[in-house]
């Protein structure tokens, strides 16, 4: 269960990671910057930070929402697609305060295109999150 965890978390992980980049790549909206945003965090600034370890310590995060999904999706009589498409946009919702506490330029709180790329973005990650539960029979 624990590398099935891993491989979920971090497939669509990086999907979210490559959704976000290509759309920073094609419009220099920063919303890859933003994902990748740690500067605010005290000990984590301190680091000497480089893409890998970026993205290592967002597929960290996605590692852990995917137990939750997991749980959830067992004790609720919901459907799985509802509890993902809430999770994924709760957890979008990060968007505001990691705006506000960015120190490097991110995108700015009402960038519409930005919130767009970042919504889309984070529902395509719960699609992901859904289907691979699916398909590895967690």
């Amino acid at each position: 269960m624990f590398v099935r965890i891993l491989l979920i978390g971090s497939i669509a992980g990086l999907i979210l990671s490559g959704w976000m980049f290509l759309w920073q790549q094609l419009t220099g909206i920063r919303v890859y910057t933003l994902l990748m945003n740690v500067d605010f965090i005290p000990l984590l600034k301190q680091v000497e930070w480089n893409q890998l370890l970026l993205n290592l310590f967002h597929l960290i995060i996605s590692w852990a929402i995917v137990p939750v999904y997991i749980m959830l999706k067992r004790r609720l009589t919901v459907n799985k697609w509802l509890i993902g498409m809430i999770m994924s946009t709760v957890v979008a919702g990060v968007y505001f305060p990691l705006v506000m506490l960015a120190v490097k330029p991110v995108p700015a709180m009402g960038d519409g295109y930005a919130l767009f790329i970042w919504y889309t973005g984070h529902l395509l990650y719960g699609i992901f999150l859904v289907k691979l539960t699916d398909i590895m029979k967690t």
